[in-house]
């Protein structure tokens, strides 16, 4: 049986023990607005971040995780790797990662006709794919 959607879009999860720089990421560069906090006491704390109509929530940690993700790129391991945004300033962001100091392993270029693509790390082991398409 499928899943009847209550809501139309995809609602992710990071893990970290390292608050500080995923927001620097994810609130700081990509923009995501700060939507409250929710306290899970012995395991740590649910930042909430808007993307669009979508929740990111970045889970910090009260204790180090047994094992860290890996920071060698989206395909050195199996697992949800990548998150994709679609967006209209694509050059600008990539640039900006790279200025402050993010992993920029897919410069922008094109994908295929009337759609450019980039891709930039978090440094916390997650990929986020840029995507632009062409305008009409």
């Amino acid at each position: 049986m499928a899943v009847k959607l209550a809501k139309n879009c995809l609602d992710v999860g990071l893990v970290t023990a390292d608050g500080d720089r995923a927001l620097a990421f994810y609130r700081d560069l990509l923009g995501f607005a700060e939507d409250g906090e929710v306290p899970f006491p012995g395991i740590g704390l649910v930042r909430r971040l808007r993307c669009g109509d979508s929740i990111f929530r970045i889970l910090v940690l009260e204790k180090p995780p047994a094992h860290l993700a890996s920071t060698d790129g989206f395909a050195a391991q199996s697992g949800l790797r990548y998150l994709t945004l679609t967006v209209s300033n694509l050059e600008e962001v990539a640039a900006a990662a790279k200025a402050a100091g993010y992993p920029v392993p897919v410069p922008p270029r094109a994908l295929r006709p009337g759609v450019t693509v980039a891709q930039i790390e978090d440094g916390l082991g997650t990929a986020v794919e840029l995507m632009q398409m062409a305008e009409a």
